[in-house]
């Protein structure tokens, strides 16, 4: 039995999609009820808990064997901080694991994760890789970049507020740069780690093959939305600050502190991470980001790369 915690993510619903198809038996760790059914249809067993409910967690680690932990966020909230999300949270799903018995725990924690307090985001993935390695259990701990994809937390935002602003804001005056890795690559990785027990007691970066900068993001999707807007320079601070005050009043802010962490701290690797740990290419942003962003679903080249996704646990 694999436990999957953050399956209500847009990485996490591929995966449960992948692991279903593979025929995996599947419990999903959720917080809210109002999820439930969608996944119940990927996942036959759901476990509604919060990271903060001990007993809960004691529940849901019955007759597991290894534990996939994705739950995280991008941003804080009165009723949650990164702190308490992943430092606080990962240490008691490690205590419920290990009285479990469970023999192997997948951690996902992300490109270049410090212990810097300048990086609230970053560092407190650190942190709950420190929880991790101390907890005394078989681990694997995978650390990607920027990840993109159906519903995720950066392009979708940007390509929102590049319809609807008048401008394309740009962070910093000295080019951020990142390494995006697509969704559907990071789910092969995670298959085949908890398939073939890969680079147990490691941390492995991942990343996709190349190297973009937040402005050159900004003007692929510009160019796939045809639009022209012209770019205004923030320095790092004000964008920060204003980062920081749009996640207080909207729903859908158009960038997230964790998002603008990993661009400040410039979350890149070695071009082929993913080749050398994993044995395949991942997809490069440059291709996917036009399918993303089409109003007019999936050709059928597109498809069938997804049919055949759900059914392999090797990336095409």
């Amino acid at each position: 039995m694999i436990l999957v915690t953050g399956a209500e993510g847009f990485v996490g619903v591929q995966l449960l999609k992948r692991l279903s198809a593979l025929g995996f038996p599947v419990r999903t760790l959720i917080r809210s009820a109002t999820t439930g059914g969608r996944l119940r249809r990927m996942a036959g067993l759901l476990c509604r808990s919060a990271m903060t409910d001990t007993a809960s967690l004691k529940s849901a680690m019955q007759g597991v064997e290894q534990v996939i932990h994705l739950a995280g966020i991008f941003r804080e909230s009165w009723k949650e901080t990164f702190e308490t999300a992943h430092h606080e949270g990962t240490g008691r799903l490690m205590q419920a694991a290990r009285e479990a018995k469970v023999r192997h725990v997948v951690y996902v924690s992300t490109l270049g994760a410090v212990p810097d307090r300048i990086y609230p985001f970053v560092r407190s993935k650190w942190l709950g890789e420190e929880e991790v390695r101390n907890s005394g259990l078989s681990f694997t701990i995978l650390r990607p970049s920027l990840v993109f994809g159906e519903g995720d937390h950066f392009l979708t935002p940007l390509k929102r507020l590049l319809e609807s602003s008048p401008y394309a804001f740009i962070p910093g005056y000295e080019p951020l740069r990142c390494q995006p890795l697509w969704a559907g690559d990071l789910v092969s990785c995670l298959v085949k780690t908890v398939e073939g027990g890969v680079a147990k007691g490691e941390t492995i970066a991942l990343a996709g093959p190349e190297q973009v900068t937040f402005e050159g993001v900004v003007d692929l999707v510009q160019r796939e939305l045809r639009a022209g807007r012209p770019k205004v320079l923030l320095p790092l601070p004000l964008a920060a600050t204003a980062t920081l005050l749009l996640e207080r009043v909207m729903g859908s802010p158009p960038l997230m502190t964790g998002v603008l962490d990993l661009w400040r701290l410039g979350a890149v690797t070695s071009l082929d991470a993913v080749q050398k740990a994993y044995g395949f290419a991942p997809m490069p942003l440059s291709e996917e980001v036009h399918y993303l962003l089409s109003s007019h679903g999936s050709s059928p080249k597109r498809r069938s790369r997804r049919e055949r996704m759900l059914t392999s646990n090797r990336s095409i």
